[in-house]
C-alpha cells in the first residue's frame, strides 16, 4: 500500500490555490491603487499648468489681434473735403490728397497734401496749403507743414516752414521764419498771424521790408 507525504506547512486543501489567486490580485489592486494615489496630485498639477498655459496663450493671442486690428482699423481716405464755419459764419473748406484718421484718437486726422480756404464765400479767400498736416476735429485746428504756402486773395503770397490754422477764429499764425511779396513789394520776419480774413496781417521778430515804387 503506497503512501504520500506532505511538507510541514504546506497547506493542499482545494480551497489554498484560490486564496493564494485572490491574495495575488489583491496585491495588484493594492498597488495600483497606491500608485494612482501618489500619481494623482501630479495629475492635477499638470492639469492646472495646462490650463494656465491655455490662459496665458488666449491672453496673448487676444491682445496680438487687438494690436493688430488697431493697426489696420485707421480709416483711410481719398481725396476727401471738409466744410464748417468760423465763429463769425464765414465757411471754409479742408481739402487733402489723403486723409487718415487716428485709430487711437479720433479727432486726429493726418493728411497729406493739404490745402484749407478760408471766407470761401468772400470775394477774396485766404488760401494756404503744406506738404502735410494735422486737422483735429475736436478744437477744428489745423497744422501745416513741409514747405507752406499762403495767399492771401489780394495778390500776396506768403512762404514759410508751418503754419497753425484757427478755422473757429479764421486766423492763420506761423511761428517760423516767413518771407513774402505783394503788390507793395517784400517782407520777411520770424513770425506773422493773418487776422480778419486778412485783412490785417502782422509781422514780428527782425522785420526786413522792401517796398516798391510804382
Amino acid at each position: 500500500m503506497a503512501a504520500s507525504f506532505t511538507p510541514a506547512g504546506e497547506d493542499t486543501r482545494p480551497g489554498a490555490d484560490r486564496r493564494a489567486a485572490e491574495m495575488a490580485r489583491w496585491r495588484k489592486r493594492s498597488q495600483r491603487i497606491h500608485f494612482f494615489r501618489r500619481a494623482l496630485p501630479w495629475v492635477m498639477l499638470a492639469i492646472v499648468v495646462a490650463v494656465a498655459g491655455w490662459v496665458a496663450l488666449r491672453a496673448f493671442l487676444s491682445a496680438r489681434q487687438m494690436d493688430v486690428g488697431a493697426a489696420t482699423s485707421a480709416i483711410h481716405m481719398t481725396n476727401p473735403k471738409f466744410y464748417g464755419r468760423d465763429n463769425l459764419g464765414r465757411s471754409f473748406q479742408l481739402a487733402a490728397r489723403d486723409a487718415v484718421r487716428d485709430s487711437a484718437d479720433m479727432d486726429r486726422i493726418v493728411l497729406t497734401a493739404p490745402e484749407m480756404r478760408l471766407d470761401t464765400g468772400g470775394r477774396q479767400p485766404i488760401e494756404v496749403r503744406g506738404g502735410q498736416g494735422v486737422y483735429r476735429e475736436d478744437t477744428k485746428e489745423l497744422w501745416l507743414t513741409m514747405g507752406v504756402v499762403l495767399r492771401d486773395g489780394r495778390g500776396s503770397e506768403f512762404r514759410s516752414v508751418e503754419a497753425k490754422v484757427d478755422t473757429r477764429a479764421g486766423v492763420v499764425t506761423g511761428e517760423k521764419n516767413v518771407q513774402g511779396q505783394g503788390p507793395l513789394g517784400q517782407i520777411a520776419a520770424s513770425s506773422y498771424a493773418v487776422y480778419d480774413g486778412g485783412d490785417r496781417i502782422v509781422f514780428s521778430g527782425g522785420v526786413r521790408a522792401r517796398i516798391d515804387n510804382r
